[in-house]
């Protein structure tokens, strides 16, 4: 797989970025973005960022905090994680140069969701794992998508859900029934979620290769800098990072970097065929 110059890894003038939570246009697309800014590029671009789970509960290493769905809770950790990521986001694209919507889904700790078994906080879940709420969210998630689909020069982007953290899993699985409808205008794109990408295990990194190949994705890796992300990661989402996102960042970048001999750390993105 060779090399995608920035420029023609995603062509289309507004990109519409689906991220789970705050913090995941960062950990998505933050590589990408940072490449546009150095090239001054960023004026090419309309960028819509919609924070899909944007009711949360969770605070890093805060401990049975994160089981609590009180309205208070709600209100402290939603208000810090949303300035912090107006804060990130204003710095990362420019303020008052993108647009900003928040759905207001209830985050998946605030529907009572478990820790996975992991290094890393977050709750894994899959169809099967799916309840009443889960469900309703997905159809509503189809529908939100299937409108933005219809627009002519338009990059949707979604999270490949490594590691299938359960948020992300729903909107990327709610993305792929939406595309393989064919009946979109716009582009679907499907971008490695991080840090997860750089901590899965064989098994886990096998499942998004067959939903790579199942919806015959194709792949297309740039060039990015790792160090740039996690410099903003943990400047801004003070209440949100862990150690263990700076490994996850750094692995996977060295690992695409070195399955395709490129001179710098890689990312890498999949568009669905048109």
């Amino acid at each position: 797989m060779a090399l995608t110059q920035h420029t023609d890894l995603i062509p289309e003038s507004t990109i519409v970025i689906f991220s789970p939570h705050f913090d995941d246009v960062l950990f998505m697309l933050g590589g990408y973005i940072n490449e546009l800014k150095k090239q001054s590029l960023m004026q090419t671009k309309n960028f819509h960022v919609i924070i899909i789970f944007s009711r949360s509960n969770y605070l890093a290493g805060t401990g049975e905090g994160n089981f609590d769905s009180s309205p208070d809770r709600i209100k402290l950790a939603t208000g810090k994680r949303l300035l912090e990521d107006q804060d990130c986001n204003d710095e990362l694209f420019g303020r008052f140069t993108y647009t900003y919507e928040l759905l207001g889904e209830n985050e998946c700790f605030t529907r009572g969701k478990s820790f996975a078994d992991s290094e890393m906080e977050f709750p894994h879940g899959m169809y099967a794992d799916f309840d009443e709420e889960d469900h309703a969210i997905f159809e509503r998630m189809k529908a939100r998508i299937e409108a933005w689909s219809e627009i002519d020069d338009t990059a949707l982007v979604f999270p490949t859900a490594i590691k299938e953290h359960i948020d992300h899993f729903i909107t990327r699985e709610a993305a792929i029934e939406v595309a393989k409808e064919d009946k979109h205008s716009a582009t679907f794109y499907f971008q490695e979620d991080k840090p997860y990408g750089g901590i899965a295990d064989a098994e886990e990194l096998s499942r998004l290769d067959s939903f790579v190949t199942a919806n015959k994705l194709r792949g297309r890796t740039y060039t990015c800098d790792p160090e740039s992300v996690i410099q903003l990661a943990f400047k801004h989402y003070v209440s949100q990072v862990e150690e263990v996102y700076k490994t996850g960042i750094r692995r996977r970048a060295q690992t695409l970097q070195q399955e395709i001999n490129a001179p710098q750390p890689c990312d890498r993105i999949y568009v669905y065929p048109s």
